[in-house]
C-alpha cells in the first residue's frame, strides 16, 4: 500500500510541477541563435533507470541524429567542439509505473556558450537559446517507447524547422 501511495504521490507531484515548464522559446529572436552554426551535436541527459530498456542514451542519440540528418541539419559528432559548443540537449524523465501507467516528460533545448555583457571575464557560460514546448503524458508501459518516440519526433521536427528558417 505504501509503495502505491508513494507512486501516486510522485505522479501527482509531477503533473502539478511540470505544467510550469511547458513553455517554448521559439520566437524569431530565439531562432537567430541557430543562424550560421557549423553543426549541431546531440546530448542526452541521464536516462531514468525505470525507462524502457530500449531507451538508452546511444539509442536516443541515434534516433535524434537520424531525424536531424533526414532534415538536412548538419551534425557535429561527439568529440567535435566548434566555437560556442552548440548542442541540442534532450532530457527524458519517467515515473515509476502506477496503476499500469507511466508518466513521462520530454525537454528539447538548444544550448551554447553565451557572453554576459555585464561581466566580460565570465566567458564560459552555457545558455539555453532555443527550446520546444516540453511534452508530457501518460502511457501504459508497453506503449511508452512508442509515445516517447512520437513526441520526440515532433520536437526534433520543430527544431529542424526553426534551424531551416534562419539558414
Amino acid at each position: 500500500m505504501t509503495t502505491n501511495v508513494m507512486g501516486t504521490f510522485a505522479l501527482a507531484a509531477l503533473l502539478v510541477w511540470l505544467p510550469a515548464r511547458l513553455h517554448a522559446s521559439d520566437d524569431p529572436v530565439d531562432r537567430e541563435s541557430l543562424r550560421a552554426l557549423d553543426g549541431v551535436r546531440v546530448a542526452i541527459n541521464d536516462v531514468p533507470a525505470n525507462a524502457p530498456k530500449e531507451l538508452t542514451e546511444d539509442a536516443l542519440i541515434h534516433f535524434v541524429e537520424a531525424r536531424l540528418e533526414a532534415a538536412h541539419v548538419p551534425l557535429q559528432r561527439h568529440g567535435e567542439f566548434p566555437v560556442g559548443d552548440p548542442f541540442l540537449r534532450v532530457t527524458i524523465q519517467t515515473t515509476p509505473e502506477t496503476n499500469g501507467l507511466v508518466a513521462y516528460h520530454i525537454d528539447v533545448e538548444f544550448m551554447q556558450l553565451g557572453f554576459i555583457r555585464r561581466n566580460p571575464t565570465l566567458t564560459f557560460n552555457r545558455a539555453q537559446t532555443w527550446s520546444t514546448k516540453a511534452r508530457m503524458g501518460l502511457a501504459p508501459r508497453a506503449e511508452l517507447l512508442t509515445q516517447i518516440h512520437k513526441d520526440l519526433t515532433e520536437q526534433i521536427d520543430q527544431f529542424s524547422a526553426a534551424y531551416k528558417s534562419v539558414n
